[in-house]
This record gives structure tokens, sequence and C-alpha cells, in this order.
């Protein structure tokens, strides 16, 4: 009998879990990228076994090449929901990801696996407890539904971001808000006890992004993308609906 050793290196894994709960999603998710090769593991994670530049690193398990210099590169993958519950999304990695034991615990190790986070399409099921807010964000100009906005839910009084959401092609969007609750201690004049929180809405959207954006580029680049924000009120268990719009240069 012969027996043969295969090792290959990991190159880096996605765990891809629930914009709402933070939890894995375990339903079955889609994961492309031009010329990548991806595994879904037993954990749950998504992991990139191939990548074109970095052939070097895939064979070699102990001391891997210094070229090309760690995050240097960029890939661009493809998240989806085999179903319908969660709008798909784009990830932008930079790889190769940090090989050093050493620092095992930093963000940019291979050994840390990148949090990828999925948001509800319009059509997803609800909790009870959330607090919900069905928006439609629309151009200014022409009332056209905008797809691919990231929106944000913001505590008025602290602006604690407390939840976020995608708009799908048409322009609607689910965002749930959970851990409201059922009653708060008001910081102003009036009654002790209320039942509502005061929200701020903020869009931001990318018009050469498309439909499926990449929700951490939005995010980052928001003070400079096209954008747009309203006031509410939210309660636990209460559905609201906001329409929003956005100038476009």
């Amino acid at each position: 009998m012969i027996l043969d050793s295969l090792t290959r290196r990991v190159l880096a894994a996605l765990r891809i879990v629930d914009g709402v709960t933070g939890q894995p999603i375990l339903s079955p998710l889609s994961v492309r990228g031009a010329g990548t090769v991806w595994v879904r593991n037993r954990r749950g994670l998504h992991v990139l076994m191939e990548m074109p530049g970095l052939e070097r690193h895939q064979d070699v398990l102990s001391n891997p090449p210094a070229a090309p210099p760690v995050g240097s590169l960029s890939a661009v993958v493809e998240v989806r929901d085999m179903g319908a519950t969660y709008l798909p999304r784009r990830h932008t990695l930079r790889l190769p990801r940090d090989p050093d034991p050493v620092r095992a615990g930093h963000g940019e190790s291979v050994f840390q696996p990148i949090e990828s986070r999925m948001y509800l399409s319009a059509s997803a099921p609800i909790s009870s407890a959330w607090a919900v807010i069905r928006a439609t964000v629309v151009r200014e100009e022409d009332g056209r539904g905008l797809g691919g906005a990231l929106i944000r839910v913001l505590r008025t009084s602290d602006g604690q971001v407390l939840a976020r959401g995608l708009s799908d092609p048409r322009g609607e969007a689910l965002v749930a808000v959970s851990g409201i609750p059922v009653t708060t201690w008001e910081a102003s004049s009036g009654p002790v006890i209320g039942t509502e929180v005061d929200v701020r809405v903020e869009v931001v959207v990318d018009p050469d992004a498309g439909d499926m954006p990449d929700p951490d580029a939005l995010e980052a680049n928001r003070g400079i993308l096209p954008n747009g924000q309203r006031t509410m009120k939210l309660a636990s268990g209460r559905t609201e609906a906001c329409r929003v719009t956005v100038a476009i240069p």
C-alpha cells in the first residue's frame, strides 16, 4: 500500500453571518470570485483554496513566500443566498493574509476568518420582537428605486449604529433592529418611561456599484458618496415605513 501525503495551505476563510443576529448562516450559500476556488468546511466556513497570483502560497505549508507582500492583492467575491432570505453582496478581500503564527490573534491573520454580513431581503421572515423598518430608497430626480443602497439606523441620543440593511433592485429594504427594550428610561423631560426610541435613518449609494454592492466599501466611503436621511421613532414589535430620497449627481 502506498500512502500519499497531500498538504495545502488555506489562503483565507469567510465566516458568513446574519446581519441582524450575527449568527452564522447555515443555509446553502454561493461564494464565487474570478479564478478562485472555495470549499465549505464542517465548521460552516467558506475556505479559499486557490487564487490567481497566490499559486506559490497554496502548496507551501511552512515558510510561505514573502512575495507578494501581505495585503497587496485584492479579490472581489460575490456571496449569494441560494434561497430568498438574504440579498446578494460583494466582498473585497485583501490577500495574502498574514501567515505568521505569532500574530495569529490579529484581524489580518490567515488564522482568523473574515466576517461577511448578509442583510435581509424585503421578503425575509421577521421576529415579533424586532423593530422593523420597511424603507424605500429613490432617486430625488425621478423617484426611481435605487438598488444596492446601504441603510444605517442610528440612535439619535448617542449616534450608536443599531442596525444596517441593503435595498434590493427595486429600492425596497427590510431593516430589522433587535434589542430595543419594550420600555426605556427617558433622559429628557416628560414621561419617566418611554416605549419609543428616536433614530436617524441614513442611506448611502454608490451609483457605479449596481445592485450588488460591497456594504463595507459603502460604509467606509459614506462621507463622499451620495446620501440621504430622515428621522423617525421605533418601538419593539412595531413596523414602520419610510421613504428616503437621494440626489445622484
